[in-house]
């Protein structure tokens, strides 16, 4: 019989890494798809850029700032979107960027093996989760008037 629990416990923890392997895959992929997606639409922005300026040079006139302003800042978007995609893959792979020369290192590195600096370690926040058995209470109500601080006065006089 412990043969089989072996066998079962086994297969169980094979199906999770294998499960949570295949979620992180799926997820690579996705986020990939997206960065594609958003350069394309970086290429078509700036293609845009580029045909307006030629027309109006073409008719003698100077582009139209807030149009181009416009795009350039759908462009700047675009690129942070970009970005955090990125830094999401990074994670998916427990991999960082070093913090000096912009290697990429393991997360739990000290230290960078490309260039040796220390590397800042974020804060772990550990979430307990308690158990409620009991019942919970009804608030009460309570209504707080607020009181205004007295002023008080004083008189110097002189005695003589």
């Amino acid at each position: 019989m412990e043969f089989f629990d072996k066998l079962t416990k086994k297969a169980s923890e094979t199906y999770k890494a294998t499960k949570e392997k295949t979620t992180k895959l799926s997820e690579e992929f996705k986020l990939k798809n997206t960065i594609s997606d958003k350069k394309e639409e970086i290429e078509e922005l700036y293609k845009e850029i580029g045909k307006l300026v030629a027309e109006d040079m073409k008719n003698g006139k100077d582009s139209d700032k807030d149009t181009v302003s416009k795009k350039v800042d759908e462009i700047v978007a675009l690129e942070k979107e970009i970005e955090n995609a990125e830094k999401s893959i990074l994670d998916l792979k427990d991999i960082s960027v070093c913090d000096g020369c912009g290697s990429k290192i393991e997360k739990e590195a000290s230290f960078c093996k490309n260039c040796g600096k220390e590397q800042d370690k974020p804060e772990k926040i550990e979430i307990k989760v308690e158990e409620v058995t009991e019942e919970p209470k009804e608030a009460e109500v309570v209504e707080v008037k607020e009181s205004k601080p007295k002023k008080t006065t004083t008189k110097k006089t002189d005695k003589k």
